[in-house]
């Protein structure tokens, strides 16, 4: 079991390491449009545009259009990804403790397998709808809902296991 906690421990890590740059994306994102700051730039004429690092001309993110719809989904992915590592990493965090079966860790599985089950069917039937990049986001779709159906399993196993623990527990 050490072995597990090790392994838990530096995926938790690696997993906020995703995490909090997508997430600091995004905000800085959600800023620059807000604001109108001097970060984002239009080019092309209005068409595109461009979002550059804080305090500097380098470029950082560049938008195919300037739509709502395309802005709106860009901060989205950005900040959903930003999300999504950081629920792994708290399923990595359940992994990590001296008690396996709790029922935080059944929690934090049932929204991590929710949140893939449920978040990428309104983007699926955006981009149905606008018809373009289809392809990816079927792929996209059909990854997170095997993962989603893995963490289904794990939570089912996890509440199963934690039953299993209370009954011991209330037997002893």
């Amino acid at each position: 079991m050490k072995r597990v906690r090790l392994i838990a421990t530096c995926l938790f890590y690696f997993s906020r390491v995703l995490a909090l740059p997508y997430l600091a994306t995004a905000a800085y994102c959600i800023i620059c449009f807000l604001f109108r700051t001097d970060s984002l730039q239009p080019i092309e004429d209005g068409k595109r545009f461009v979002i550059t690092y804080p305090f500097t001309d380098t470029r950082f993110l560049i938008g195919d259009t300037y739509e709502f719809y395309y802005i709106f989904e860009m901060i989205a992915f950005i900040a959903l990804y930003g999300i999504f590592f950081w629920l792994l990493g708290n399923i990595f965090k359940t992994f990590r403790g001296k008690k396996l079966f709790t029922q935080q860790g059944v929690r934090r599985l049932s929204i991590f397998y929710l949140l893939n089950f449920i978040v990428p069917l309104p983007f699926l039937i955006g981009h149905i709808a606008y018809s373009y990049e289809v392809e990816i986001l079927v792929s996209l779709s059909a990854l997170h809902f095997v993962l989603g159906v893995f963490a289904y399993f794990m939570a089912v196993i996890f509440k199963q296991g934690l039953n299993l623990q209370t009954e011991q527990d209330l037997y002893i």
